[in-house]
């Protein structure tokens, strides 16, 4: 097949290039229409259920609301994990589906599920939204609303009702997230006493109210030929209008709500505060979400287009801030790698021109390199994969691979040019055809090597698949390429009369040295194994042992995030003032650019988050300005925060930040989870597991995750009472959720904003206890009687926020890892907590975090990869057709491994997925060479050259493909692993550095290991035995 293919394309030589063009331009233009981020889609199909009661208390949050919606989400086709968090008012529950599910089916799912228990929701909260179909991944673009002297309940209106009503239409935004400011609202405030003065119930205030806002309907008034519409104008236009609102009549005098109210236009309770740079002025902040799946530069794009029309209709002083944009970071991670992968690639064709001594021919091998990326390009279209950091490294580490497939077709051409007779289009054939079937063999075993990392699940398959697909499509193109164009090109632009008979003088002088060591070699064959095998079991068992374990390694983002907690009960209030002093303590670093705050949460957040909690986004200046890396950064900053007292903080970075929550739920590296029925159970047993882990070298930000602590008054009932007074608890509650929490009975239009009507006591009412008490309520026999009679009120303490993870109650430290790998802090951590502290029955442990997801990719690389192993040698025997040729070849891939491990351990970067994909693209590469090199040596003997000098001749024939192809790789790749100061080269690094230190071992293995191996198996043990049994028989 690979024969005839060769013969085809030759004799087809016009339309073998024409089809190359063809391609070309296509993959030009499809490369215009890919999609481009950092990182592929990394969206976990999770959907959040968003429930509010304002006012309700955490406790009965979860009683009443989160564990109805748990239980109906637990167990339902595809779902993997149901979390929750419970606060004041608000009940988030997460409901995680299996990677690979449709997030419409998804959502779907849980809305047939919402129907079957939103009955069973108690009353007066608000039906369950679902979170958009975003997740934090979806959050790309940043900025605040301010303006100097503004008024905050202007910002805010102006952040609702024009920004976010403005970017909603934008292409690509899912949702629009305002926080800060004020909510408008018209306010009635009642005074208690005035109430009681008149005999007048909340419940009368509220009805008047509702009642008296509507447009009633009059149909049509038809007057001869004309037709009229009846249209009553009866809607709430202004405060007045509130004001002068009959509530009931007293001796025959009409009662407004001005005489028990005070009306006024106020805000909303508000749970959120936004601050920046440490200034004074309120500020609104605004973060957008793109839809599931979303082009992010597309969508900022648009935004950025959207926000310029925008900021033209704003009101006079008004402006809006950028701060957090990802297409910046996307430019700069994708521009250094696609930098690399130029400079690689230059590199790659430096070294083939060289070597080859021929312009003409180096460029033809050279050729294989674009015409593969295009052809990528193409792949990746169909199969849906975008432009990111991970699929431009799997093109940059295939650099040298894709070329290596034409520089053997080609210097196998070359050599018969040079050596043999006949025209060069047939020996341009019989070169191609001599090694086709072997270059064939060779990539497709490349390819398969590759298949692991398509069958990883969770989020480490998405992220390294493309990296993969990457690389086998790229070697997929220069396979084809150089079993077609590379035959065409030199039949047409290599001219027999114009090769050189000898090789250029560098390569006389590597060959002439070269049999020199290889002859030495061969008669020491076994000490040269001895002496080979014992550092391989050194750098194994004492050498890799050593080297740290993580799931990625840290890309540095430019930005960082900034989680703090106060004490619990901390007020919104006494919280924003703190949060000022950690902007004003963080702009003092010269690398901070800006700071930007949030503390607590929106209105109809997915992020449940206590108003004690605050969040900072700090812009800093680029790696290669600010001279520091991140960990540098991060040391300074804690010892300038461990100066303010009574926060607790922990520090990431954007992206890493919503990964690693989206992941696991909370924030920071590692989280050790304590799960159990009983609070008092389960705080103290987390305060035990916190000392032991601050015991653990290399704790860093380590904080219990809040959730107890918050002040309560209980409001009991006695039920007899009520019964006797035809009451039921709810008709109580309802006065009592209005008169403190309050509740919007109605709402006002002003043009297209609308702002609800809040019925509510008076302040100075709301914090005296006593009044609460005498707050009179209706009975069905029209008596009005305080609330004291039947409810009693005392004061407590409950929880802030109740964190729930599949039905289970947990509490959760969190903690970062610093001057050490994830891997062994892990597994030091586990060791103490374990053997030190002991739990009740129904109370376990858990470690989570990214370290979660390298065990698991590990575990299945090295299960995947041992069945491909299998294939492998199956795939190489079916070539061979002798077992002895397939031992050798696979005998010489673990040794190639030692200067990979080396390499790591030398620069000390970690174990992780990406250098497990350097690992696993040398096991390809070393497995090709060995290929071309036995099967030249088995050509030799046919031909009836003996053992020994077909090795030797074979062995220094294929000595320049071989430098070739083990340099161009190590070219290819070199630019990757020496741009440690650029965004993005992070990920790539630990790959290109493998690559480097593996294939400088597998010049020397493949060199001198295999032609020994060769020996031995093909001749040498044989003869071993036969001189040692001679040896033997003479002493005998």
């Amino acid at each position: 097949m690979i024969d005839y293919l060769i013969t085809w394309a030759m004799k087809n030589r016009l339309l073998t290039i024409f089809i190359t063009i063809l391609i070309m331009v296509i993959g030009a233009l499809i490369f215009r229409t890919l999609p481009v981020d950092v990182y592929p889609d990394l969206n976990a199909p999770l959907v959040n259920i968003i429930t509010e009661n304002y006012g309700m208390p955490p406790e009965d949050v979860e009683k009443l609301i989160t564990r109805p919606l748990e239980s109906i989400m637990n167990g339902a086709p595809h779902v993997t994990r149901v979390r929750s968090e419970s606060s004041l008012g608000l009940s988030v529950v997460t409901v995680e589906f299996d990677w690979g599910t449709n997030i419409y089916l998804a959502r779907q799912l849980v809305t047939s599920r919402l129907e079957l228990v939103a009955n069973q929701l108690p009353a007066n909260t608000l039906k369950p939204v679902l979170g958009p179909v975003s997740s934090r991944m979806g959050e790309v673009f940043q900025f605040v609303v301010e303006g100097d002297n503004v008024d905050p309940m202007e910002l805010r209106s102006t952040a609702d009702w024009i920004i976010r009503y403005r970017l909603l239409g934008v292409p690509g935004i899912s949702f629009v997230i305002n926080l800060g400011g004020f909510i408008k609202q018209y306010q009635v405030l009642f005074d208690p006493t005035k109430l009681k003065n008149y005999n007048i119930t909340i419940s009368e205030v509220k009805r008047a109210i509702e009642e008296s806002n509507y447009n009633p309907s009059g149909g049509l008034l038809i007057k001869g030929a004309q037709e009229y519409v009846v249209r009553g104008l009866g809607r709430i236009q202004s405060i007045e209008d509130i004001k002068n609102t009959v509530i009931t009549e007293r001796n025959n005098v009409p009662v407004y709500v001005k005489d028990v109210a005070e009306v006024k236009i106020g805000h909303q309770l508000r749970r959120g505060v936004a601050g920046r740079n440490g200034k004074n002025n309120e500020v609104v902040d605004v973060v957008i979400e793109k839809q599931y799946g979303g082009n992010t530069l597309t969508t900022i794009s648009n935004l950025k287009k959207a926000i310029k029309e925008i900021e033209k209709a704003l009101p006079f002083g008004i402006k809006i801030t950028p701060y957090y944009d990802q297409s910046i970071l996307i430019w700069k991670a994708i521009g250094h790698v696609e930098k690399a992968i130029i400079e690689g690639a230059l590199l790659v064709i430096l070294i083939i021109i060289l070597f080859m001594g021929n312009i003409r021919s180096g460029l033809i091998a050279s050729f294989t390199i674009p015409i593969s990326v295009l052809f990528s390009f193409i792949l990746m279209k169909i199969f849906h994969i975008g432009i990111t950091v991970m699929s431009l490294g799997g093109l940059a580490i295939g650099i040298g691979k894709m070329a290596n497939s034409s520089i053997i077709m080609v210097e196998n051409i070359y050599r018969l040019l040079q050596k043999k007779k006949g025209t060069t289009f047939d020996l341009t054939l019989e070169a191609s055809k001599e090694v086709g079937k072997h270059i064939f063999h060779a990539s497709l075993i490349i390819i398969l090597v590759f298949v692991p990392l398509f069958t990883l699940k969770g989020i480490e398959g998405r992220m390294f698949a493309p990296t993969a697909f990457a690389v086998a499509a790229a070697l997929l193109g220069g396979l084809i390429n150089s079993l077609t164009l590379k035959p065409v090109l030199c039949s047409l632009l290599l001219k027999k009369e114009k090769i050189k008979e000898k090789d250029n003088f560098a390569i006389e002088f590597f060959k002439k040295v070269y049999r020199k060591a290889l002859d030495y070699c061969l008669r020491i064959k076994w000490e040269f194994l001895t002496v080979t095998v014992l550092i391989f079991l050194i750098i194994l068992f004492f050498v890799f042992p050593r080297i740290g374990r993580e799931f990625l390694p840290q890309m540095d983002e430019g930005s960082i995030i900034l989680s703090t907690i106060l004490m619990p009960g901390t007020s919104l209030k006494e919280s924003d003032r703190i949060g000022r002093i950690i902007e004003k303590t963080m702009m003092k670093f010269p690398e901070v650019l800006s700071i930007n705050r949030t503390t607590g949460h929106a209105e109809q957040s997915e992020h449940a988050h206590p108003v004690n909690h605050s969040h900072y986004i700090m812009e800093i200046k680029p790696k290669e300005r600010r001279g520091k890396s991140m960990q540098q950064l991060f040391a300074e900053m804690r010892v300038e925060l461990d100066k303010i007292p009574g926060i607790h903080y922990i520090f990431e970075q954007p992206i890493q930040n919503k990964l690693t929550e989206m992941l696991t739920g909370i924030e920071g590296q590692i989280a050790i989870k304590l799960f159990g029925p009983d609070f008092k159970v389960l705080d103290k047993k987390i305060e035990e597991i916190r000392d032991i882990i601050s015991t653990v070298k290399g704790v860093a930000d380590l904080r219990v995750e809040q959730t107890a602590g918050t002040p309560q008054i209980a409001v009991s009932f006695d039920r007899k009472k009520l019964a006797r007074y035809g009451l039921n608890i709810g008709d109580v509650s309802d006065v009592i959720e209005t008169a403190l929490n309050g509740i919007a009975v109605t709402d006002v239009l002003e043009g297209h904003m609308r702002f609800p009507v809040f019925i509510r006591l008076q302040e100075r009412f709301r914090g005296d206890l006593e009044t609460i008490k005498k707050l009179l309520v209706d009975t069905p026999s029209g008596q009005r009687i305080p609330l004291e009679t039947f409810a009693n009120f005392k004061i407590t303490k409950g929880p802030l926020t109740i964190m729930r993870e599949n039905v289970t109650r947990r509490r959760v430290i969190i903690c970062n890892v610093q001057g050490r790998d994830q891997g062994s802090w892990v597994e030091e951590a586990m060791r103490k907590v374990y053997k030190n502290v002991s739990l009740p029955a129904g109370y376990y442990i858990k470690f989570a975090g990214q370290f979660e997801s390298q065990q698991r990719a590990t575990k299945q690389l090295l299960i995947l990869g041992s069945i491909v192993a299998v294939i492998v040698f199956f795939l190489l025997y079916l070539s061979f057709g002798s077992l002895k040729n397939v031992i050798c070849i696979i005998l010489n891939v673990p040794f190639a491994m030692m200067g990979g491990i080396i390499a790591l351990w030398i620069t000390g970067i970690t174990f992780n997925v990406s250098s497990a994909v350097g690992f696993i693209a040398l096991f390809g590469i070393s497995i090709q060479n060995a290929i071309i090199l036995v099967a030249f040596i088995n050509d030799l003997r046919k031909e009836g050259h003996t053992l020994h000098d077909a090795i030797m001749e074979g062995s220094i024939i294929r000595l320049r493909p071989i430098l070739m192809t083990e340099l161009v790789i190590i070219c290819g790749v070199l630019p990757l692993a020496v741009l440690t100061s650029s965004t993005g080269s992070e990920l790539q690094q630990p790959m290109a550095v493998v690559y480097i230190g593996g294939e400088l071992t597998a010049i020397f293995l493949t060199a001198l290991q295999l032609p020994i191996l060769y020996e031995i198996f093909e001749g040498g043990w044989k003869k071993k035995r036969t001189i040692l049994k001679a040896t033997k028989n003479n002493k005998v």
